[in-house]
């Protein structure tokens, strides 16, 4: 019987640990994401970008934040501008002399989330982000919002 409840608790636990969200290790996703950025960075003769967890951390913090606050993205992304909040955290954790963000936002039913990102951040104020001539080190994360399924892309580039 102690054999069994041993197993049956080992189950559960392993069960529980992959819902949990890893801050620093990017999923396929944000994965593809940052991808799609270093193939638009060579097509139009930048260097890639080298991936930083911290950078990665923050970002991931910042799409999950717009992803609980959909209706709200507009003034959460302004906010970020104004007190830069993530960007200090990224400053203060790297060393960086410089870190800029970006967010874009897709809806489910318009956009599949593995393609046509960049293209449509770079339409949508993203192009000075993510074409920085400067910038050598990348975080993008990708989070969706369990409610709505819609997906928000959020970068960090900057230079350490």
């Amino acid at each position: 019987m102690k054999r069994l409840i041993n197993a049956f608790l080992i189950l559960f636990l392993l069960s529980c640990s992959s819902d949990a969200i890893n801050w620093t290790t990017p999923n396929s996703l944000d994965d593809d994401f940052m991808n799609q950025i270093n193939k638009h960075r060579a097509s139009v003769d930048l260097p890639e970008l080298e991936f930083n967890p911290i950078f990665f951390e923050q970002a991931k913090r910042f799409a999950a934040q717009i992803a609980d606050n959909p209706h709200m993205r507009e003034q959460l992304t302004r906010e970020e501008e104004q007190n830069g909040n993530y960007s200090k955290a990224i400053i203060a954790q790297t060393g960086a002399n410089s870190v800029s963000g970006c967010t874009g936002f897709s809806a489910a039913i318009n956009l599949d989330p593995t393609t046509g990102v960049v293209e449509a951040m770079i339409r949508n104020s993203c192009k000075n982000v993510i074409e920085s001539r400067n910038a050598n080190t990348i975080g993008g994360a990708v989070f969706q919002n369990s409610n709505t399924g819609d997906y928000f892309y959020v970068t960090f580039i900057g230079r350490i």
